[in-house]
């Protein structure tokens, strides 16, 4: 995590847009228990195939019961 000083004798402290974005990623991902960006990204990765089979799933219970009802 690089940070770097904004003017002479500040003690501000910018961090890069990278690190604030991995960090709001993070904080994103439930159970982020990896190390490291590659972990990070698997986790993401993998998250984002959990939702995208809850979605089917609740699309698939639509369908069953509003054509049940007809």
């Amino acid at each position: 995590m690089k940070r770097r000083a904004v003017g002479e004798g500040s003690r501000r402290l910018v961090v890069s847009p990278i690190v604030k974005k991995v960090k709001t990623l993070k904080k994103l991902i439930p159970n982020n228990g990896s190390m490291g960006l590659d972990g990070l990204f698997r986790d993401t990765a993998e998250y984002i195939l959990s939702l995208q089979m809850r979605i089917k799933v609740m699309q698939i219970m639509v369908n069953v019961l509003t054509d049940s009802d007809e």
